[in-house]
């Protein structure tokens, strides 16, 4: 993970993440870092995917979950390429493998930032008729790779819902 120093009066940042989406954290310096060299365990604000998140104005909740995977085939979508709507998330974004989640919205708002264990970062943007309650379904490139990785449950997850979901 990559650090930048930040101003501790900074809300919202503008930089670029890798486009991979490995987050970069911003911390701030602690009041005692001068004599201390110490810092906050929290980052201010996380970079991923282009967008930087400002953790301070996010409501953060970790629990457990469902894990699942899904991809853009028919099985799993009900669409096939050419189809209007096909590769389009329930918001209105391009669904795009290494980002995109489908989540209970009435659980996990959309535009909420997801840290899975064992996955990594995801942001939510789309729903499905199988996805209710604490269950979330991964997009994989391939149906494939959806079946290799199976029905993970238990699966701690860490769910950063920023306060204006307009500003996401």
């Amino acid at each position: 993970m990559c650090l930048t120093l930040i101003c501790a009066a900074a809300s919202w940042c503008s930089s670029a993440a890798p486009a991979n989406g490995t987050p970069v954290a911003k911390h701030a310096p602690s009041a005692a870092h001068a004599e201390q060299a110490s810092w906050r365990a929290e980052p201010e604000a996380i970079t991923v995917f282009g967008r930087s998140y400002d953790i301070r104005r996010c409501k953060k909740v970790t629990d457990t979950f469902v894990v699942t995977a899904y991809n853009l085939d028919r099985y799993s979508t009900g669409k096939d390429p050419g189809d209007p709507g096909f590769g389009v998330t329930s918001t209105g974004r391009p669904a795009v493998i290494g980002r995109t989640v489908a989540v209970d919205p009435a659980v996990i708002p959309y535009g909420s930032l997801l840290y899975i264990e064992g996955v990594g970062w995801r942001i939510a943007e789309d729903t499905g008729g199988a996805i209710r309650g604490h269950h979330i379904d991964v997009l994989m490139p391939s149906r494939k790779h959806a079946l290799q990785f199976g029905v993970k449950r238990n699966c701690r997850v860490t769910v950063y819902i920023p306060d204006d979901l307009d500003d996401v």
